[in-house]
């Protein structure tokens, strides 16, 4: 399965800067609904977003073949995340 990864670049109310993808199937493409799985992986993460992930911080980099980690997340809940801790 083809996927579209978004990098996504927060910067949290202390300064620091995450950096994480958003995949998803690669026929998606409701940027709103990829900006609140963004804000959802935030709040499962325990980050206290002070604004919410727009295009400002969420932007469309590539396309590229699902792993079978990223298929499962799929499945479970529509998208799956990539951490980049330490950016």
């Amino acid at each position: 399965m083809n996927v579209s990864v978004y990098d996504t670049i927060y910067k949290k109310s202390n300064g620091q800067m995450i950096k994480f993808d958003v995949i998803v199937p690669s026929n998606q493409t409701d940027l709103e609904q990829i900006y609140k799985y963004a804000n959802a992986f935030l709040k499962l993460e325990n980050i206290q977003a002070s604004q919410l992930i727009s295009a400002d911080e969420c932007n469309f980099c590539h396309l590229e073949v699902a792993t079978e980690t990223i298929l499962n997340d799929i499945n479970k809940r529509g998208y799956s995340v990539l951490k980049h801790w330490g950016f």
